[in-house]
């Protein structure tokens, strides 16, 4: 385990214990208001530091690891209040949790032990999207070297990846398989483009870029996904609704402010946010299913109801801010909607029995 354990190499932290799904809320909504209106003098990374101690990275490690493994709607709830707060915030807590997903669904034991443990003490994980000549790519590069394997590019990471622990990246083997390769986020190779990840102007700081030079992987680095659906794949649906719905929430609140608009309109739009609500609570629970369930009727429910609450959710926030802005135009779908849509559409045609040929 030595590509995972030298991510521990590090100062050890100390953080407290969420004990319930209700004290993970609570103490999400105030981490989330100390993102938004922090100090101007506080850093990005006192910021993090005080993320890390608040017990938020440990709410989904299973029960049998030390957790209390938090119900999906319940994380996705977490993501939405961050959201609707601090943008930065939900994608740091939404990267987090699928990785550690992930890692749950594709991990070995001695991942488990290592990660899950760490997650608890305040750890964080980080994810990359993998870049080809100005474009997002599906992976990096995989080279066997050995025994072992070599990883060159370049990816847009989780904000503030710096200052995690860990990195998952997608990659593909000379063979063509995909993986995830769980890197330690200060190894040799691992390049940091910008000087650090404090925003400018206060502004929400962008995804990191990060350059892999030559990186050495080990074997208990890589992770080998199954080829189908599955529910990491479901839960980062659903809690990019959750940013979604709660980016939503925070240009509503200003509408409410504003004291401009039609109540009929206010309600209408107080509606929309209430059904992708709902969309996103039942997709929780689709996902809570498949995550014990061994039918793979579980697992393509999940997607099917985790896709259904990012199409509602964005298009609810959309109508809302399109009712701030008269002159805004409707937003394009973002490329994971799009392409959990043509998946979605492909499992339903699958699955719709074909009509008996029509007799001449």
């Amino acid at each position: 385990m030595g590509m995972i354990s030298s991510a521990l190499d590090r100062p050890s932290r100390t953080a407290a214990v969420i004990g319930s799904e209700d004290e993970a809320l609570t103490v999400a909504g105030t981490i989330a208001g100390i993102f938004a209106n922090g100090d101007a003098a506080q850093t990005a990374q006192a910021r993090l530091d005080l993320l890390s101690r608040s017990g938020l990275f440990g709410i989904s490690v299973p029960t049998e690891h030390g957790g209390i493994d938090v119900s999906n709607t319940v994380l996705a709830d977490v993501c939405a209040a961050a959201a609707a707060q601090s943008a930065t915030l939900a994608d740091i807590l939404a990267a987090h949790f699928v990785a550690l997903e992930q890692l749950r669904s594709y991990g070995t034991d001695g991942h488990h032990s290592v990660v899950f443990s760490a997650a608890l003490a305040g750890a964080r994980l980080c994810r990359a999207t993998a870049r080809r000549n100005g474009q997002d790519a599906d992976a990096l590069p995989l080279a066997a070297s050995g025994l072992a394997w070599r990883l060159s590019g370049e990816a847009l990471c989780t904000p503030c990846t710096r200052h995690a622990d860990w990195l998952l990246v997608p990659a593909r083997s000379d063979g063509g398989r995909m993986a995830g390769v769980l890197l330690a986020t200060r190894i040799e190779g691992l390049h940091y483009v910008a000087n650090s990840c404090e925003p400018v102007d206060r502004a929400a700081p962008s995804a990191e870029h990060v350059l892999f030079k030559d990186v050495a992987v080990d074997a208990d680095a890589v992770l080998h996904p199954p080829v189908e659906a599955a529910v990491p794949q479901s839960l980062e649906l659903l809690l990019e609704a959750a940013r979604q719905l709660g980016g939503g929430r925070r240009a509503f609140e200003r509408r409410l402010a504003s004291d401009h608009d039609d109540a009929r309109d206010i309600g209408l739009l107080s509606a929309r946010l209430a059904a992708a609500q709902a969309m996103m609570a039942e997709a929780g629970r689709a996902i809570d299913a498949a995550q014990i369930g061994l039918a793979d009727q579980h697992r393509t429910n999940a997607f099917l109801a985790a896709t259904a609450a990012l199409a509602v959710a964005h298009e609810a926030a959309g109508h809302v801010r399109m009712a701030a802005d008269r002159n805004a135009q409707p937003a394009d779908l973002p490329p994971s909607l799009a392409a959990a849509l043509r998946e979605s559409g492909r499992l339903r045609r699958q699955g719709h029995p074909h009509p008996p040929e029509q007799e001449g």
